[in-house]
């Protein structure tokens, strides 16, 4: 009896086995899921069993199939948004865990646009419409969920909109992508806070904000990031960017303050999904000379204006921090997102925040920018264009001429440069996207020798870059992995600096010795041009992989990101060139030791290498039946020798539909430069005897005449110098509701193990040479007894701390009808404390008499420092549709600046003399004539602190003459308000710039 059972069940089996090969045909066009069931019913020994409280029987499908059971199966599933599974005599239907959001993408008069560029972050899908201006996204679904969905197109107004991603297929309504003009009925004037792109606390910037703010640059973005103060417009300064730091300084002049450096070196620029790098950058002298805060290429011009408007002590140089957003055009930038707060993991190689550029390409008529300032003049055009075949393609040139004062125009910056952007996509349903870009630009920074003044320096600074990048993206419907993409870029730079400056001098001894000890040197003549010229050549070539794939825990969808980033760094250039006939001052009189340069070779330092792996995981589940957003993963940096892992959560809860509580941690950490792994070897010259002969005419007699000197070389040792880190610990709230929109953000960062120079100095034992008594001796000197000297040495480390505390506040009003304004608030608090890696700070004297136990370097307690600043700004943006106006004036109150430090970091608790002997202040003396000099009070410690606030204010107006014209003016300090006071030092402060005005034409042909 049992063997009969078991021959059954064999039978059935096999009968199931044969009804599943069995081939069936299934035809319907829009006919109800209802009667596709009885179609399938109705030739196979199945019947369907579900839940009709959660299938839609009448939802209307279209297919046509011809095969198997289990190939049927797979059709219904894919055009009805169901599972199905066979089950003994049973096909189970369940609703799918998948969904699908499609729709169309047209202009204003209903025709569809082709090459928009339709996103969705939540999923990093991305898709370019065809002729037909249709999208389709497939996306894990298990329940509702409300995601942003951005469609973009040069030129046109971007529509950022709220989506429901539930299960089964949706499709939106046309969306209808304007324009850009002032006469649609809203326009963006101010930035917004957007916690659903890479952080809770992230800043978007569209393309009508970018139009209306005048920038000159990148840099003049940053002006309306929460509490930073407002820059006039200029191209005069290197400027990198700052984020949740308190800088030291008084003014928005550039500070090579190495807190400030490395701020700047932490913040990552990634462009169209690419990091830009500054890792190669070698455009330095030696920092073993000088310390990483002086070792620029300096130069300064007095020109007509003098005071605090002139270039003063200058350098365009910027090794050690972020790239010189100056040479970052705002032409054809989509839109820009700041990521001050907790990034993704997908980006490594910061500690300080991220700067998220988007360009595009696309069908665009030609554009023609031009700008008139009272300090700068600015050409800009760029077309883009559509082909059947090979997609789209867009062209951008530009051309900038800036100048310090255009009376004099001894200080001056060019740029010009242009872009070309390729993108295409194919496959099925578009699922492969590919854009290509090639970039060029030159940035001639120079300050031109004043004819009144023949000491003056001619300076020039350099830089011609070249860059070609391909981001690949690939959609994938079923399965795991649901998207591939593939970033690359190689870019390659020029860097050239140069300086000159005429010597005159009755004769120079100079040396070219490289090996250590006691050398000859060389009288020259004492007029001649002196030379500073370094020469880089940086390469840098990055590539990363992304996934992204999705699985379910219960019924929540996980969006799971994960992949591998690969950088390369080096620079292939001259690298220091160095003539030791011209030195940079003249050595007439040989008395005291100085550092010497020589000439370093770029090309012989290796390559840098850096490896990242990361995963990320996004989902969404309810807590309390309200959803709660979760960001989060790791990443693993691998630089030498050196592995860091970085964990990173982006959180946030929806109280309810007004209300979202968002909290962030994260970790990161930046790699050094190669400028701070290879600073070159430092020769250090001593003077040990000088007899200079002179002929009957009073000429150095050069063949009669002897310089001795000491020559030692001292290569730094950095193999120990690891990458610098950070945490941060972000609270962040939003309200949205009618119009009103509020954002709050309060934050904790730390960095440590910053990057900065260690001072220190050791001592040698030479011969003492003195003249030889004997005039008719052969050998003019003779050797009696020893001395010590002292050498100084500096050395990068790690150490630097810095604690960043802070708010950020955003405010934005709906329109008020009767005057047709939108009123937005804009503020932050930054409180900084900074902690230099060194136990203690030096101070050097010159000693003005022969007394050899005279103190010539003061030895301090280490400074730490606490800044406090703060800025508000209030904007009301007055935009009428039906005139093309839009006029936005800005009240910017500058309400803190105050540095803090204790009184006794001015009292010296120690001195070197000159010869390198140490002598510890156990109590200081203001009597003792040999150190009474290195006191500091405290007025110059604090000099810094802004007495009150101060107010500014600010104007731009934008009119659309027709519907190809547009005109915009815009001036800073409108109301020509400079308020003074006067520091601590006696130092007359003027805080606000004299009014720049600027006036734009935009014209679309």
């Amino acid at each position: 009896m049992n063997h009969f059972y078991k021959i059954l069940c064999i039978l059935c089996l096999c009968t199931n086995q044969i009804s599943a090969q069995q081939n069936i045909s299934v035809k319907a066009d829009k006919a109800a899921l209802r009667q596709v069931v009885k179609l399938v019913e109705a030739q196979v020994p199945y019947t369907f069993l579900y839940d009709e409280q959660r299938i839609s029987l009448n939802k209307r499908i279209s297919l046509d199939v011809t095969g198997n059971l289990n190939s049927v199966l797979k059709a219904i599933e894919k055009a009805a948004f169901v599972e199905l599974q066979v089950s003994g005599k049973h096909i189970l239907m369940k609703p799918s865990r998948t969904g699908l959001l499609s729709g169309r993408v047209i202009d204003e008069q209903g025709a569809p646009l082709q090459s928009v560029s339709v996103y969705l972050p939540a999923m990093d899908q991305r898709f370019i419409t065809g002729e037909n201006g249709e999208f389709r996204f497939h996306y894990p679904a298990t329940k509702t969920r409300n995601e942003l969905l951005t469609i973009s197109l040069l030129g046109r107004q971007e529509q950022r909109l709220q989506v429901d991603l539930e299960p089964g297929e949706r499709r939106l309504p046309d969306v209808i992508l304007p324009i850009l003009s002032m006469g649609l009925e809203e326009v963006s004037v101010a930035p917004t806070a957007d916690s659903r792109l890479e952080s809770n606390s992230s800043i978007y910037i569209n393309r009508e904000v970018i139009l209306q703010s005048g920038a000159l640059s990148l840099n003049d973005l940053l002006n309306l990031v929460p509490g930073k103060k407002i820059e006039a417009p200029s191209l005069q300064r290197v400027q990198q960017a700052n984020l949740r730091t308190a800088n030291y300084a008084t003014n928005s002049a550039a500070s090579r303050d190495a807190f400030a450096l490395n701020n700047a070196f932490g913040v990552a620029l990634i462009l169209d999904g690419i990091a830009l790098s500054n890792n190669a950058n070698m455009q330095t002298r030696n920092v073993g000379m000088t310390g990483m805060e002086n070792a620029g290429v300096f130069g300064g011009a007095s020109g007509l204006t003098g005071g605090g408007n002139s270039p003063g002590n200058y350098s365009g140089d910027y090794a050690f921090g972020g790239l010189d957003l100056r040479q970052i055009t705002t032409d054809n930038i989509e839109s820009v997102e700041i990521v001050a707060g907790v990034a993704s993991a997908r980006y490594g190689d910061l500690t300080d925040g991220a700067i998220i550029i988007n360009r595009m390409a696309g069908s665009s008529p030609l554009h023609f920018q031009m700008q008139l300032r009272d300090n700068a003049t600015v050409y800009g055009m760029n077309k883009g264009f559509q082909t059947k075949k090979f997609g789209g393609f867009s062209f951008g040139a530009n051309f900038t001429r800036s100048f310090e004062d255009n009376r004099d125009k001894l200080k001056a910056y060019d740029r010009w440069g242009g872009n070309a952007m390729w993108t295409i996509a194919g496959g099925r349903e578009r699922a492969f996207t590919n854009t290509l870009s090639v970039d060029y630009n030159r940035n001639l920074d120079n300050i031109l020798q004043d004819p009144d003044d023949p000491t003056g320096t001619f300076v020039r600074f350099r830089t011609y870059n070249f860059s070609i990048a391909n981001r690949a993206n690939y959609r994938i419907d079923h399965g795991f992995i649901s998207n591939i993409g593939l970033n690359m870029r190689y870019g390659q730079s020029y860097q050239n600096t140069y300086k000159e400056q005429l010597m005159n001098g009755t004769f120079v001894i100079y040396s070219d010795a490289t090996e250590v000890g006691v050398a000859q040197g060389i009288y020259g003549p004492g007029t001649y041009t002196s030379i500073s010229h370094i020469e880089g050549k940086p390469i840098d070539f990055t590539t990363r992989l992304d996934l992204t794939g999705r699985y379910y825990t219960g019924d929540v969808a996980h969006q799971v990101q994960f992949g591998a980033n690969y950088n390369y760094s080096k620079n292939n250039g001259a690298g220091q060139i160095v003539d030791p006939s011209r030195p940079n001052s003249l050595a007439s009189a040989a008395t005291a030791s100085n550092r010497s340069a020589r000439y370093y070779d770029y090309t012989q330092i290796r390559a840098q290498h850096q490896i990242g792996l990361y995963a990320e995981d996004v989902f969404q589940l309810d807590v309390a039946d309200r959803p709660l957003h979760v960001r989060a993963g790791a990443r693993m940096d691998f630089f030498e020798k050196f592995v860091t892992v970085s964990p990173r959560a982006n959180l946030r809860y929806e109280l309810n539909s007004k209300w979202r509580v968002g909290l962030a941690y994260g970790f990161s950490s930046k790699a050094p430069a190669l400028a701070q792994l290879y600073p070159g070897p430092v020769y250090y010259e001593i003077p040990l005897f000088q007899y200079t002969a002179v002929t009957e005419t009073g000429a150095v007699d050069a063949a009669k005449s002897l310089y001795l000197l000491h020559v030692d070389k001292f290569v730094p040792g950095n193999s120990t110098l690891k990458p610098s880190k950070s945490q941060q610990f972000e609270l962040s709230t939003m309200y949205a509701s009618n119009g009103y929109r509020l954002a709050i953000n309060v934050y904790d960062k730390r960095n440590y193990d910053g990057i900065g120079t260690v001072r220190g100095f050791s001592q040698v034992l030479l011969d003492r040479y003195e003249r030889n008594p004997d005039q008719t001796a052969e050998i003019p000197y003779i050797i009696n007894g020893t001395d010590l000297r002292r050498l100084t040495r500096n050395e990068f480390r790690n150490g630097n701390k810095s604690y960043n505390r802070g708010i950020e506040v955003l405010l934005s009003t709906p329109k008020w009808e009767a005057i047709q304004t939108v009123f937005n608030l804009r503020g932050g608090f930054t409180h900084t404390e900074a902690r230099p890696l060194t136990s203690y700070n030096f101070l050097d004297f010159t000693n003005p008499g022969t007394d050899p136990g005279y103190a010539v370097t003061g030895v301090y307690p280490s400074r730490l420092r606490v800044t406090m600043t703060s800025n508000a700004a209030l904007t009301t943006s007055t935009h009428i549709p039906k005139a093309k106006l839009i006029v936005n004036f800005t009240a910017e109150f500058n309400i803190l600046n105050e540095t803090k430090t204790l009184a006794t970091d001015g009292i010296p608790v120690g001195y070197y003399t000159e010869n390198g002997n140490y002598y510890l202040i156990n109590e200081f003396d203001p009597e003792n004539v040999q150190y009474r000099h290195l006191l500091q009070t405290q007025q110059l410690l604090n000099n810094q602190n802004q007495p009150g606030l101060y107010s500014n204010f600010h104007l731009n107006l934008s009119k659309e003459i027709t519907e190809r014209l547009t005109v915009s003016f815009n001036v800073y300090n409108v109301f020509n308000y400079r308020p003074q006071y006067l520091r601590s030092d006696n130092t007359l402060i003027i805080p606000n710039s004299k009014p720049t005005y600027g006036a734009q034409l935009r014209l679309r042909l």
